[in-house]
């Protein structure tokens, strides 16, 4: 199929259908600290996996779709199995999950509370999908079927090599068919914006859904500068007149009144070129913020998929990452029946 499939409407989507989705990324060991304690005290950790790829896959997979998810686990190691038996306790596919020499990235959490801020400290250093050689998947077979890949930025931040093969793995998505959604998620402890701008603007062309902020539009987009005073809807409307490919594009505004308390609204602009937002949520206690994003892209790709309108798109995506904050871990445990209740409750309701 030629790559101009990449022009073509999302509304030609068979949405009386199962959707296959795959989402590939790097999964991650999560150590956390109880809220009372400095993590260079901790004696005990709470342990659960996570990683921005898979964070979606496992909701989207909760709301109804038939998920793959694409990673690279430690051969001969435990948390292998552990890793993989939680994906599929989650209703996730790993016949796309790899193994190889190396280890399984982690990261601790030093869970904060009232005025002090959680802090991230990452171990990844030669986890088994930084360090990876050739490619595990074969591009030619994987995306057969497939109508949706979701992936993040975080992805050619692992290396020189993962920069050359996602341009590679978007191209040849599009090729089959298949759209691609992609969660600009930069960060900067992984690499440089010198390094991932040139990289960001290879992967976009491909790119039918965009999760990106204001900040992106400012760095990566390049359709509005630091000093200009423009709306989100305006910054919206200048990427998709420079980026013709791209249908949808969302992001949160967050405001963090303390560690245990946000505000959280959500924006959304789809193929009909309206602009919509959610209602600004009151988030109080946070119990972990940890997935919220990923929750939300997840919320909003569910909608995309089965063809609601814009604003409940919005909403939906927003109680869906809203209920995340409740729970704690990477994961967002609940089926769109529960956050469609969740959105038509009263605050505080029992539901019986």
């Amino acid at each position: 199929m030629k790559a101009s499939i990449l022009y073509l409407s999302l509304k030609n989507w068979r949405r009386d259908t199962e959707m296959k989705v795959i989402t590939l990324g790097e999964i991650l060991l999560r150590l956390s600290t109880a809220d009372d304690v400095r993590l260079k005290s901790a004696k005990e950790f709470r342990v659960c996996y996570g990683g921005a790829e898979a964070n979606v896959g496992i909701s989207l997979a909760h709301f109804g779709h038939d998920v793959s998810v694409a990673t690279v686990l430690p051969q001969d190691n435990p948390l292998n199995d552990a890793v993989s038996s939680r994906l599929r306790m989650n209703g996730i596919n790993t016949n796309l999950v790899a193994t190889e020499y190396g280890r399984l990235g982690t990261y601790f959490l030093e869970q904060g509370n009232a005025g002090r801020a959680s802090r991230v400290t990452y171990d990844r250093l030669y986890s088994s999908i930084s360090v990876l050689e050739n490619l595990c998947w074969d591009l030619d077979e994987i995306f057969k079927g497939v109508d949706l890949l979701h992936i993040s930025g975080i992805l050619p931040a692992l290396s020189k090599k993962w920069q050359s093969w996602t341009v590679e793995i978007v191209r040849k998505a599009k090729e089959y068919g298949c759209y691609v959604s992609f969660d600009m998620n930069y960060r900067s402890k992984l690499w440089s914006y010198e390094e991932a701008y040139p990289c960001f603007q290879q992967i976009l062309p491909y790119v039918d859904i965009l999760s990106a902020g204001r900040l992106d539009a400012i760095h990566f987009l390049q359709v509005a500068t630091a000093e200009e005073d423009v709306s989100l809807e305006e910054i919206y409307r200048r990427v998709k007149e420079k980026y013709a490919n791209i249908k949808v594009l969302y992001s949160t505004k967050r405001n963090v009144i303390s560690t245990n308390h946000h505000e959280l609204q959500g924006f959304y602009v789809g193929e009909d070129n309206n602009f919509v937002e959610s209602k600004i949520y009151d988030i109080q206690p946070v119990i972990d913020r940890v997935g919220g994003g990923d929750a939300f892209a997840a919320g909003i790709l569910n909608g995309v998929l089965k063809g609601w309108d814009s604003q409940q798109i919005v909403d939906f995506g927003t109680a869906s990452s809203v209920l995340k904050h409740t729970v704690f871990g990477d994961w967002n445990p609940f089926d769109e029946n529960e956050v469609f209740e969740f959105m038509n409750q009263k605050s505080g309701q029992i539901v019986r």
